[in-house]
Parts: structure tokens; C-alpha cells; sequence
């Protein structure tokens, strides 16, 4: 597929940004404001960055083994990996079971009081019931090379297991790991392991899309923080939930990782978008710390996969992604007209018999 930068308009009239009052009128196209990542600059990365340049790129994305390997139509794929969100933060030691089960105990911060009982449990136990109840399905896990002390766990429970070369820098290359998963023919649905019992819902949305005729759905978002919360503000939104998302058809997701984080670092894909004179900061543009694998969704992997066809699910409630989600939606079905959007509820609400196993622990994005 050859993917260049296309022209078409959306007029829309809304409040000014920043709160001063008054009406602004934008000609808008989604390439105005929001950067993308077209085959040019791909060809770009192969031609002139060096040797070394590549092979510090692939070494992310490296695969160093194999466990439990099956021949599946339908993949779920996940990334484990234990690392600060940002580089900034102090570095984590070299992990155990102990330390991630309470690593406040032993003297170190992270993200959760127990890492083991936020992102690790709930795998082996959603994995064990989704192997009695969906056998034609495998849960992937692409394991930090630092946690391969989870192989033997993970393998009993019934995952296929990628061990990667790598441990991750930060949030990333590792939450990018399974988006790897998209190279390979068939129907991939991405999973957050912390919402590995929910995720029989998303499963669902990719066979229906995949029976429907399409190749991908996905759920936008704004960024849940003061910064990504100001609408005026596109930086703060999101295509693609990175652990809401599904596709029936392949990617050359490692080469468009490598020529992304390249472009990025080069300062050829920048990190801010621009509204009338206000030049504002994208949530999660900096490699790699926390939020730039959903970066790298907005800019490299949406424009794709609109025209390939795409299902937009939409939480009844978001009202909150007013004309951003309007451009979003404009761009999908001008690129594929036979694209759709579905307005949803909230799953552990309204089905919430059909959930993969019963846990109070458990919450649900909404």
C-alpha cells in the first residue's frame, strides 16, 4: 500500500481556544494539525540513516526466543515489562517476583503498590479460563528479557511467550513490543494485561469486524491528565487506545517502529500540533517515555489503517472529544467510506455475565 499525505477539509466553527471568548472558524484538515508518518519518510529512514542508526533500532524490537509457539487465526497480544514510565525517573533494580509483589516493602516506588497483583495475576488467570473457553485463540506475551523468570508460569498457564531481547528503555520500546503481533496474517487484538478479564469483549470487536468486512477498530480518547483534558488542545488526543484496539489485516509494524522512532528523534515528525497561534505540546511525543507507542498509533498506524476500513467505538458517555473526534471521524470515511462508528456502553455494566472471570478487583476502561 503506498500512503501519502491527501488533502480534503472539514469546516468547523467552534469556541476560541484558551478560554479568551469569542468564535474561530477553521478550514480544517486532519494533516493541519496532527503530524503523520507517510511511506516518504519511511523511504527517508532506509536510505539514509547509517548501519549503526538501524541496528540500535532493530535491537529494540529484537526477539531473542520463542516459547509455546502455536498456529492460531486469532492472536491477543500483550507486552510484560517492568521499567519507570519516564527516562527521567530513577531507575527500577533488576526484578523478582519479590520485589514486584511489594516493591514499596523494599524500598522503591512504582506506578502500583503491587505491580504483580495489577499486571502479572491477572494473565495467568484470564489466560487459564480463556484456554477452557476459546481453545482456537493464544494469549501472546512479549516478555522483557529481565522477567524471563515468568516463562515457565506463563507457558503452564497456556501463553505463547516472545522473549525479547531487550528489557525496555522506559514505557517504551516495551508497550510497542506487541504491536508486532500486526506483521502476521490473521486477527490480532491488543490487551493491557491489567485488563486481561475483560478482554473477551474485545475479541468480539475484532471478529466482528473482520465478519463486517473491515480491518480495524479502535476507541479515541483525550488523555486523562489537566494537559491532555484542555479540548482546546489536540495534543491531548488519541486515535487508538493502545490496549483498545484490533486488526484483520497485516502491517510491516517493525519497519514503521524503527523509521518512526528515527523521524522522531530527527526532529522530522514533530512533537507539537498548532492551533490559530498556539503551538502546544502532543501528549506522549517523547521517545520513550510514557505514551509514545499511542504516538506512534496516531501518526503511523491510524492513517493506515483508515483506508483500510475502520470501526470507531465510542463511549456513550464522551461527549468530551467534541471537534477533534468530528476531524477524526471526517478523515476515516473520506479515506474508506465504508468505515462506521458505534456508540457504546460500559461492558462490566451492561453484559456483565459475559465477562471472562468474576473479580472486584478488576476495573474497566470507560
Amino acid at each position: 500500500m503506498i500512503f501519502s499525505l491527501n488533502s480534503f477539509f472539514l469546516e468547523i466553527t467552534f469556541g476560541a481556544c484558551g478560554g479568551g471568548g469569542g468564535v474561530n472558524t477553521f478550514l480544517m484538515s486532519w494533516s493541519d494539525f496532527f503530524p503523520l508518518m507517510d511511506d516518504d519518510m519511511v523511504a527517508l529512514y532506509q536510505r539514509d540513516s547509517s548501519p549503526q542508526e538501524k541496528l540500535e533500532l532493530q535491537k529494540h524490537f529484537a526477539i531473542q526466543e520463542i516459547h509455546n509457539q502455536r498456529k492460531v487465526d486469532h492472536v491477543v497480544a500483550t507486552s510484560l515489562f517492568w521499567k519507570p514510565a519516564n527516562v527521567g525517573e530513577s531507575p527500577y533494580p533488576v526484578p523478582t517476583r519479590e520485589l514486584m509483589q511489594n516493591p514499596e516493602g523494599l524500598g522503591l516506588a512504582s506506578r502500583f503498590k503491587n505491580p504483580w497483583s495489577h499486571y502479572v495475576a491477572p494473565v495467568f488467570e484470564a489466560v487459564r479460563h480463556l484456554s477452557k473457553i476459546r481453545p482456537d485463540l493464544v494469549y501472546r506475551v512479549y516478555l522483557a528479557n529481565d522477567l524471563s523468570f515468568l516463562i515457565p508460569e506463563l507457558v503452564e498457564a497456556g501463553c505463547e511467550v516472545y522473549l525479547m531481547e531487550s528489557s525496555s528503555v522506559a514505557h517504551n520500546p516495551g508497550a510497542m513490543w506487541r504491536f508486532l503481533a500486526m506483521e502476521e496474517d490473521g486477527l490480532v487484538t491488543m490487551s493491557d494485561s491489567d485488563r486481561a478479564a475483560e478482554m473477551i469483549h474485545d475479541i468480539e470487536r475484532t471478529e466482528l469486524v473482520a465478519e463486517g468486512g473491515l480491518c480495524f477498530w479502535r476507541c479515541p480518547y483525550f488523555w486523562d491528565t489537566a494537559e491532555g483534558m484542555d479540548l482546546g488542545n489536540p495534543g491531548g488526543y488519541h486515535t487508538t487506545a493502545a490496549g483498545l484496539m484490533g486488526t484483520a489485516r497485516p502491517l510491516p509494524i517493525r519497519l514503521l517502529c524503527e523509521a518512526f522512532i528515527w523521524g522522531r528523534l530527527r526532529g522530522l515528525i514533530p512533537g507539537h500540533v498548532k492551533v490559530g497561534t498556539r503551538t502546544v505540546p502532543i501528549v506522549g511525543a517523547i521517545w520513550p517515555d510514557f505514551g509514545f507507542d499511542e504516538f506512534f498509533l496516531n501518526a503511523a498506524i491510524y492513517p493506515r489503517a483508515a483506508f483500510e476500513g475502520m470501526l470507531t467505538f465510542v463511549h456513550w458517555k464522551a461527549a468530551h472529544l467534541n471537534h477533534w473526534l468530528a476531524l477524526d471521524i471526517e478523515y476515516v470515511t473520506w479515506a474508506n467510506p465504508k468505515s462506521e462508528i458505534m456508540f457504546w456502553g460500559d461492558p462490566e455494566k451492561d453484559s456483565g455475565s459475559e465477562r471472562l472471570f468474576s473479580s472486584a478487583n478488576h476495573g474497566i476502561a470507560n
